[in-house]
């Protein structure tokens, strides 16, 4: 199964912004415009506090189907 055209889409215009990026560093290392780059503002923190959960008692069970793990014998 190949690629959707949804999916080509997105990936030839991340390649599209890349190519101006690179052009945009380029002409300005070329016409010594040493202009800093814009930096987006960041993005303020969450107000909501985590959940805090009780921790659940140890199991004697195995939850394993396999059982639990046991040490290899070293025969070296």
């Amino acid at each position: 199964m190949g690629p959707t055209e949804k999916s080509f889409s997105q990936v030839k215009a991340i390649l599209g912004k890349l190519d101006r990026s690179i052009d945009e560093v380029r002409a300005r290392r070329t016409t010594g415009d040493l202009k800093p780059f814009p930096v987006p503002p960041a993005a303020p923190a969450p107000l909501i506090a985590p959940a805090t959960r009780t921790p659940e008692p140890p199991s004697n069970r195995q939850n394993s189907p396999y059982g639990r793990a046991t040490p290899l014998p070293f025969g070296g």
